[in-house]
């Protein structure tokens, strides 16, 4: 990614990390899809409830797979593989520690969480039965995630894809067996994640371990250099607290949905199913985008990094707008494959058509951030999503909950705050970038 055409090398790279971002959330989407044509919309909105609870107990170490990706990435720009494979192993020891830590805590905590966000008592039961049995599987998501970062650090998105495609056909088998066959109900579909969620995880472990990978991951390396491991926290952490921060503010989203009842907590879930599939392409945008720049700035490429974060935000947001649209133009047909309840697709067809529309915003949040964040300075992106995405989105809430309390209103507040985030990175990416080939230019004619 340093040195010869742009857009072939980013477009190789990006399609398998969309067509394994899909294949990931199809794991949950499959598990939706059989809730709400096999069960009822009490079931669908227990699935529902979880969602955001299993985001936030894995965002954290989503967010240090970051800092992994960006520790290796600039080792491997700067040429420093020593260093590169003691950023993966470190990782993976920190994530696998934490993901036991964080799957005990959730399966303790679980029940006064999903009370404190006001879970409606017939949808409680059935939420605390899928929760429990997800977060057995948390220790090997957060794996996966660190393995598939070392993987994404050398230009290696193909392994991981073709490994979530096999897993999530099998997803859908299991889900059909445990739903269908042996009508386990919302427990069912639950447990078939779970087993696949592991045996991707697994996969992925064997093929990274294999000998000829760039960076082989070895377990007699598998110990923690607290040195590089500082490193991985000090740009990670700031990436995992503003996942954590959005799903905070996605739980308040949550909370003000509680009060409209079953049926728009159904909606707000049916909505959310549809939007990841326009969401994830964005994401692997953002991922390479983070890989791009910190290869780039390990090896003092800037004015190359400049130009490929234009040239992947602008390929993003068309990309994004033609997903969008074609969802908004066929938005009740495609809300009725995951839930037939008409009431509830009536009122995600409202939700799709306020946020929807906006979406082409996003990508340039998630590329002009993903750039920042490769160049090492995470802080600064952790600044602008507490302002945007916690701060600015809350108060919004509270107010236009007050002055209108429809659905209509919560959904505007999506585009607003994403618009706020977009402005803010793209101003920051400009500033850094400008003060980087200045920089730059000066050491060449010095050296000159």
């Amino acid at each position: 990614m340093t040195k010869g055409p742009l857009v072939g090398p980013l477009v190789r790279f990006i399609l398998p990390l969309i067509g394994g971002s899909i294949f990931q959330q199809l794991y949950n989407t499959v598990d939706f899809l059989f809730v709400g044509n096999f069960l009822d919309k009490t079931a669908a909105a227990a699935v529902g409830a979880s969602a955001t609870l299993i985001t936030i107990t894995i965002g954290l170490f989503t967010g240090i797979s970051v800092g992994t990706s960006v520790v290796a990435a600039q080792a491997i720009g700067a040429q420093n593989q020593p260093r590169a494979e003691k950023a993966l192993h470190s990782s993976v020891v920190f994530g696998l520690a934490g993901g036991l830590v964080i799957m005990s805590l959730g399966l303790l905590l679980s029940p006064a969480i999903l009370r404190a966000l006001r879970t409606p008592e017939e949808v409680m039961p059935q939420a605390l039965v899928y929760l429990r049995i997800y977060l057995l599987s948390i220790p090997m998501v957060i794996f996966y995630n660190m393995v598939t970062g070392g993987m994404r650090t050398y230009g290696d998105t193909r392994t991981p894809f073709l490994i979530l495609v096999v897993c999530g056909i099998l997803n859908v088998g299991l889900d059909a067996l445990f739903i269908v066959v042996i009508p386990l109900g919302v427990a069912g579909v639950a447990v078939a994640t779970c087993i696949t969620q592991s045996l991707s995880a697994l996969a992925v472990g064997w093929f990274a371990s294999q000998p000829g990978v760039p960076l082989r991951l070895e377990r007699k390396k598998l110990r923690m250099d607290w040195k590089v491991l500082r490193m991985v926290l000090f740009l990670g952490l700031p990436t995992g607290i503003q996942t954590i921060i959005i799903t905070f503010s996605n739980i308040m989203v949550q909370y003000y949905i509680n009060d409209f009842g079953a049926t728009a907590v159904a909606a707000f879930a049916t909505y959310y199913k549809v939007e990841n599939f326009v969401y994830l392409p964005i994401m692997a945008f953002g991922q390479a985008a983070t890989t791009f720049s910190g290869q780039n700035t390990g090896a003092g490429h800037f004015r190359r990094l400049r130009k490929g974060t234009v040239v992947t935000a602008l390929i993003g947001s068309a990309v994004v707008a033609c997903l969008a649209g074609t969802v908004i133009l066929n938005a009740h047909t495609v809300f009725g494959w995951f839930i037939k309840d008409p009431e509830v697709v009536a009122t995600t067809v409202v939700i799709a058509t306020v946020s929807f529309p906006f979406y082409w915003i996003y990508p340039f949040l998630e590329v002009t951030g993903g750039a920042v964040r490769g160049m090492g300075y995470s802080l600064h992106s952790m600044a602008v999503i507490i302002l945007n995405m916690c701060v600015l989105r809350i108060s919004l809430l509270a107010v236009f909950s007050r002055t209108y309390h429809t659905i209509r209103s919560l959904a505007a507040v999506y585009p607003i705050t994403w618009a706020g985030a977009a402005i803010c990175f793209i101003a920051i990416f400009t500033l850094i970038i400008s003060r980087k080939i200045k920089q730059e230019t000066l050491d060449g004619a010095e050296s000159a």
